[in-house]
């Protein structure tokens, strides 16, 4: 099973350009730690020296791929599924990265140091990145598939696995958005805004043009009064034609294929619950926190099912920022690290608590490395 699963990878790896991921570059890990004494948080992904071992982390740690493909190969492969996964391959011989994160670059890659190279360097005014990072990691979360991410992150899967699942789950969802014409609407509202009247009407709309069971919903709540709304086009049409009705200050059409996150994506629900049978999930090192609902797993059993349920079900991340971030008055917020391209998630932390937003850094894994 494990040789297949590397098969499957590497042709992934030969065949990414023809994969349309279902997500954007803004789905990305984000992970939490506090400061300990001198060691700089780790913000999920930082990577440790060569030399250093610990069997410590060793859960934590995916299998290394043992794939040779060349480092721009890789480099393309995360890029083609990633935004979201924002992941580095691991060396076997080397203990998990950033924070608790559990992604490497393989030490048999050639050209393969640069890609490592961005999170080695220190933060401004912050101490070089320790291993320390890794033990005072508290929490992981990652937006839509980036969930894949946060849970390999904190070993709760291993690396292949997670990504073959998804894999299967980009094609799934792709298979099902070539379906029906649909897509996703990127809303900024106002607090008088009724996001679910609008939704309604534009259902009621689409009936009148002999459109059966229409799918308008919720796909994304971001931030206060900012939605991502999900379904059928002509749907989305009516809501951005009629926006000053329901009090929208601006709306966009995102560059998606589909209505994901909403039951338009039901065709995808069952070839990724049967590929989940066969991965062995763990109980994560450190919280997760789930799309679904944004409260942290409560037990390895229900990720399976979780990250099923999220195909269908609209990604709580509004709620998650408040879950991971709620404490009482007076305490020290943790500092907060955002993993791979792009800074969207740290935006949207400035709009959900500007206080926790000022302990925020980001990392780009993938930065250019001149290849």
């Amino acid at each position: 099973m494990g040789r297949m699963r590397l098969r499957e990878v590497r042709e992934l790896s030969q065949a990414k350009k023809q994969i349309q991921p279902s997500v954007t570059r803004s789905h990305a890990l984000l992970c939490v730690a506090p400061w300990a004494g001198e060691a700089s948080q780790g913000r999920g992904r930082r990577i440790q020296s060569p030399g250093l071992e610990s069997q410590r982390y060793h859960r934590a740690s995916p299998q290394a791929l043992t794939c040779q493909e060349s480092s721009s190969s890789v480099k393309g492969l995360v890029q083609g599924l990633s935004g979201p996964l924002c992941v580095l391959f691991k060396p076997e011989h080397q203990a998990s990265g950033s924070g608790c994160l559990s992604l490497w670059t393989p030490g048999q890659l050639s050209g393969a140091e640069p890609l490592t190279e961005p999170l080695l360097r220190p933060w401004p005014h912050v101490p070089r990145l320790s291993p320390q990072v890794i033990e005072n990691c508290v929490a992981a979360a990652g937006f839509s598939v980036g969930e894949f991410a946060a849970l390999v992150f904190a070993g709760a899967m291993e690396f292949s696995e997670g990504l073959y699942a998804v894999k299967v789950r980009a094609e799934a969802m792709q298979e099902a958005s070539e379906a029906v014409p649909s897509g996703m609407l990127s809303v900024l509202g106002q607090p008088q805004s009724k996001f679910a009247f609008a939704c309604l009407e534009a259902r009621e709309h689409c009936k009148t043009l002999g459109i059966e069971n229409p799918v308008c919903e919720v796909a994304n709540y971001l931030f206060p009064d900012c939605r991502v709304i999900s379904g059928h086009l002509e749907a989305l049409q009516f809501l951005q034609k009629n926006a000053s009705r329901y009090h929208f200050r601006r709306t966009r059409r995102l560059p998606v294929s589909g209505g994901f996150h909403t039951r338009l994506m039901e065709p995808a629900l069952e070839p990724l619950a049967h590929v989940l049978k066969s991965v062995n999930v763990k109980k994560p090192l450190v919280s997760v926190h789930s799309n679904v609902d944004g409260n942290r797993y409560a037990h390895p059993k229900h990720i399976p099912k979780a990250l099923v349920q999220q195909v269908v079900s609209p990604v709580k991340w509004e709620q998650t920022m408040h879950a991971i971030y709620e404490r009482r008055r007076g305490t020290e917020f943790p500092k907060t690290f955002e993993v791979g391209p792009g800074r969207q998630l740290g935006s949207i932390l400035k709009s959900c608590n500007l206080q926790a937003w000022k302990s925020y850094r980001h990392v780009d894994v993938l930065e250019d490395d001149g290849t």
